[in-house]
């Protein structure tokens, strides 16, 4: 393997794909990114078993070839590179010779046919989707996905058919529920749950990404491709909890917020909050809205803030950290806030309404 490439254009794939290799694994061979040269392009590839990109770029190549290679010490290596060609050679003995400017630096790789098998993907259909409008779309469910991983189901978003041109991505950790619904493009043969994990990593791709990608599903795994990159993420085995059951009819008990100081008011008086005690007590009565906690240890915080309510006034109490969250995904000026019966769920909704809304479980008093 012998080849020229722009330092640039090495450093963006390896950016890319680094995130990906597994740091602490008892298969060495992932923690190395594959190094696959043909003709013409330098191919890296990097997976985790669960996530797995492709990212090809020009190359001024002498002799292809294959191996395996340190993915983090490459990444190092290269972003301390001056900018210019770099120059690539692999040696007899599995190790590879990097070369810019006076800069020669040597590392131990591994036999390429070591590496994991890649899924191809290329029986599975696809459809062209904005990239903005996935990231939306993942941007306004993912943060309520669970972190439990004796939960598997709820790790991830359900992406649920709805119709024939619409789809729905649901999250829910059992304490919240995050939903949005619209056109995306495609929609899969059945209902399907994509791994947080995985969605984060396609989350930093797309933040990357502008214009069309094409998606699409089989069985097993969920791909993404541009004329540059592929990405793979396998599917979740198992079955995604009824969320409907949770969700309550519209309720009359309305407050409308300012989102800015409402989230500001939540995040001053969940400083004093506790391990034990998350909950933030909330008391509407006509006009304000009095928000207070206490910390067992160094004492409690109270605030009040000007809304617009009429109704009779009642208390909830709610997870500081997850009202603070649900709030900080809605992207208009105005939220409003429906409670209804005591225990039963709070719904916020951006103001003027658009395609997604969260649902927080209250705390026992």
């Amino acid at each position: 393997m012998l080849f020229q490439i722009d330092r640039d254009s090495f450093l963006d794939g390896l950016t890319k794909t680094v995130p990906i290799s597994e740091k602490r694994t008892p298969l060495p061979i992932l923690s190395h990114i594959l190094m696959n040269v043909d003709e013409s392009h330098l191919v890296l590839t990097a997976t985790d078993l669960e996530v797995g990109l492709k990212i090809t770029s020009e190359a001024a190549v002498q002799e292809p070839g294959m191996l395996a290679v340190p993915s983090k010490k490459l990444y190092e290596i290269v972003r301390e590179l001056l900018p210019g060609q770099v120059t690539v050679k692999s040696t007899e003995t599995q190790r590879i010779l990097i070369e810019s400017g006076e800069s020669v630096f040597e590392l131990a790789g591994m036999d390429a046919t070591d590496y994991p098998a890649w899924t191809t993907g290329k029986e599975v259909e696809t459809a062209q989707v904005q990239a903005s409008r996935l990231l939306y779309m993942i941007d306004k469910t993912m943060f309520a996905a669970s972190t439990d991983d004796s939960r598997f189901n709820l790790n991830g978003i359900l992406f649920e058919k709805e119709g024939e041109e619409h789809i729905k991505l649901v999250a829910t950790d059992g304490h919240r529920l995050a939903l949005i619904h619209g056109e995306l493009g495609i929609r899969p043969v059945s209902n399907v749950i994509v791994p947080r994990k995985g969605l984060a990593e396609l989350k930093r791709l797309l933040e990357s990404l502008k214009g069309e990608i094409s998606l699409g599903f089989e069985e097993k795994n969920l791909f993404v491709s541009t004329d540059r990159l592929m990405m793979t993420v396998r599917l979740i085995d198992g079955d995604f909890p009824d969320y409907r059951k949770v969700i309550p009819e519209p309720s009359d008990t309305i407050v409308r917020v300012p989102h800015s100081q409402f989230t500001h008011t939540l995040r001053r008086v969940a400083i004093l909050t506790s391990d034990r005690n998350k909950g933030v007590n909330i008391k509407v009565s006509s006009g304000k809205m009095e928000l207070k906690t206490t910390h067992p240890d160094l004492g409690t915080a109270r605030d009040v803030m000007d809304v617009e309510y009429s109704g009779e006034e009642f208390l909830v109490i709610v997870n500081a950290a997850y009202l603070i969250e649900a709030v900080g995904v809605i992207d208009t000026d105005s939220v409003s806030i429906e409670f209804r019966e005591e225990g039963a769920p709070v719904i916020l909704r951006p103001i003027p309404s658009k395609d997604y809304f969260n649902l927080v479980m209250p705390m026992r008093k």
